[in-house]
């Protein structure tokens, strides 16, 4: 059986939880935090979560594990059928990964109390933002999900990785950066309404404390 490694409380990781849940694919959850031990070195190559392990052997990389999921096991699809639509949600995904949840990742530390954050980094942080912003703003319309009437992977990327970008940047620029797109609050909440999502969340706050622990002890 598929074996998924991760925590609970990475973002990445709930973006290929809830792909496999609404697919509908059987799977064991391994918890692991990431590391540099030579044994999950050999499931996942710099150390991070997730990874998924296959008969085949492993995978990492979210974006990645989310194409070869709706790849190997075609029902629920997650990607659009239609070659275009299929690479516009590809580019949703890909802008909010490198131009969104990337650049506030770079300040999470400082939000966790783990670090203080650099002066400088925050004015990167907030110019990035703003660029991603005005591309989130140009790309999606919910109708009601990112990509029209079927929700996609576009919509469960974009779910998980709005949880850092609003932290960051409601925690150092008092700034809704939902409220700054059009119908995303709505889309929003119609995502978090759904039973994954729930049951994700409810997932990630039980597991809230174990990880804040393990970041205070580093």
């Amino acid at each position: 059986m598929l074996k998924l490694y991760g925590f609970a409380v990475s973002n990445y990781f709930n973006m290929v939880k809830h792909s496999l849940l609404h697919k509908g694919i059987d799977f064991d959850e391994v918890t692991v935090y990431p590391s540099a031990e030579p044994d999950y070195l050999r499931k996942s190559p710099l150390g991070k979560v997730p990874c998924i392990e296959t008969d085949q052997g492993f995978l990492a990389e979210t974006s990645v594990i989310v194409e070869y999921l709706d790849a190997r096991y075609p029902e629920q699809p997650l990607l659009p059928s239609d070659e275009w639509q299929r690479a516009k949600c590809r580019e949703l995904m890909k802008i909010v990964e490198l131009y969104l949840e990337l650049p506030a990742r770079r300040l999470l530390p400082a939000v966790l109390g783990a670090a203080k954050a650099d002066d400088g980094v925050v004015a990167e942080v907030a110019e990035a933002l703003d660029k991603g912003v005005r591309a989130l703003s140009a790309l999606v319309s919910p109708q009601p999900f990112v990509m029209g009437e079927q929700i996609t992977a576009a919509d469960i990327v974009l779910r998980y990785a709005l949880v850092v970008v609003e932290l960051v940047s409601g925690a150092l620029y008092q700034r809704d950066i939902c409220a700054e797109v059009a119908g995303l609050p709505e889309w929003k909440a119609r995502m978090a309404e759904m039973p994954i999502s729930q049951q994700l969340d409810a997932e990630s706050e039980k597991a809230m404390a174990a990880f804040m622990a393990m970041v205070q002890g580093k």
